[in-house]
């Protein structure tokens, strides 16, 4: 019986020795695949988008509106959506006093973007926030017969954000197709950067958090 029990634990041993190995060597194509699943961009898109969704927050970030345009100029999306999180006056960081959307509006105009190329949409925050802000612009968006959108998300917080859309979209009959935007790591080296690391552990946390309270489902499309 004891030898039996020794061979037993001994074939355990042997397996998890082979599976330790297995994922020592395959590491870096499961890190790389684990980002490609956190920051996804739809491989095909039907037709042209009504319009792209950039996710910003309280402000947005130079390339995200970089990313926009371009979806812009290119023809796959007929129109920009800007995301903002209301701030109030109080809160605004220092020597910033001007009405930030105001801002936002007054240089797109500079980049020669047409008043019917875009829209700001400001939303109220509160926690869930991302969950919060995706409601708030759906509910625009859908009031002006959007049904089909390009998510432009940050980083790894794009499959979180994507299933919250995608999620609240089904009853609205809106088909989301996320763009993950990448500027502070490399999609394909993530891992030894440290901004990466950061953001992928943060951004996993929240999702399994997301899931937990029920904020989204567990199987989406995407």
């Amino acid at each position: 019986m004891k030898t039996r029990a020794k061979y037993i634990w001994g074939a355990i041993g042997a397996l998890a020795i082979i599976a330790l190995t297995f994922a020592f060597l395959s590491r870096k194509t499961i890190l790389l695949r684990a980002g490609c699943f956190m920051a996804p961009r739809a491989n095909h898109i039907e037709g042209v988008a009504d319009v792209a969704i950039l996710e910003g927050m309280e402000f947005i970030k130079r390339n995200m509106i970089t990313v926009g345009l371009d979806l812009l100029s290119s023809g796959k999306a007929k129109r920009l959506a800007i995301v903002l999180h209301k701030i109030a006056p109080d809160h605004r960081p220092f020597a910033i006093n001007e009405d930030y959307p105001s801002s936002v509006r007054r240089e797109l105009k500079n980049f020669g973007v047409r008043d019917t190329d875009f829209v700001i949409i400001v939303t109220h925050i509160h926690n869930p926030i991302t969950l919060v802000s995706a409601k708030g612009v759906l509910e625009v968006l859908s009031k002006d017969g959007v049904k089909s959108a390009l998510l432009v998300s940050s980083g790894f917080h794009t499959r979180r954000s994507l299933l919250v859309y995608q999620y609240l979209s089904i009853p609205l009959n809106i088909k989301i197709y996320p763009v993950a935007c990448l500027d502070a790591y490399d999609l394909d080296n993530w891992w030894n950067q440290d901004e990466g690391q950061r953001d992928f552990f943060s951004e996993a946390q929240k999702l399994v958090f997301y899931l937990a309270k029920g904020y989204i489902p567990l199987k989406l499309r995407y």
